[in-house]
């Protein structure tokens, strides 16, 4: 029983940490493309440190703005359905143990992957302390696909709108946080 509640409470923490990790991923994504970069993070590490440090957004990210970011709803084809967020991207644990979305706005706009999008995968959080550099936390970034990008996933997508679509020239992307044993 005690070893049941230990590996329970010890799961719950963990889950806790991916989902807080997630929440810190996409409110640095949604500022960093609101601010184009230049300002300062505390990140709290694996270990309880804190870091201070001002973020610089990876060379293949556009400078403006994203045409769309928000939090993956579905996917068709090669076509992402995102729920664009408020503020960033919140995470909040469901009294059933899911997970969910919190800020988003129930504006779902479809995003077009082509043979010609740039896609990445943004991996800064997974080793924070390595990429940060000078008092700079610099975005990492490596090649994602389609197939990674599923439930609470942050977007963020670059392109041009046609009608109420966007044909995406640039997606970056988080994964969403997954719980090992």
């Amino acid at each position: 029983m005690r070893r049941s509640m230990l590996i329970g409470g010890s799961a719950l923490a963990l889950i806790v940490l991916l989902a807080a990790g997630a929440f810190v991923g996409g409110r640095l994504l949604g500022a960093a493309s609101e601010t184009g970069g230049g300002r300062t993070w505390n990140i709290t590490t694996g270990n309880g440190r804190q870091i201070s440090a001002e973020f610089v957004p990876a060379e293949e990210v556009p400078e403006a703005d994203p045409d769309v970011a928000g939090a993956f709803s579905r996917r068709q084809d090669n076509s992402l359905f995102i729920d664009k967020t408020k503020d960033g991207f919140a995470v909040a644990r469901n009294e059933d143990g899911s997970f969910s979305v919190t800020n988003a706005t129930g504006q779902i706009v479809e995003v077009v992957v082509t043979g010609q999008t740039a896609l990445y995968v943004d991996t800064t959080l997974q080793n924070a302390e390595a990429a940060i550099s000078d008092g700079k936390l610099y975005q990492q970034l490596s090649p994602g696909s389609i197939d990674e990008i599923g439930e609470l996933s942050f977007v963020r997508s670059w392109g041009e709108m046609r009608g109420d679509r966007l044909i995406a020239s640039v997606v970056v992307y988080t994964r969403a946080p997954v719980l090992q044993r």
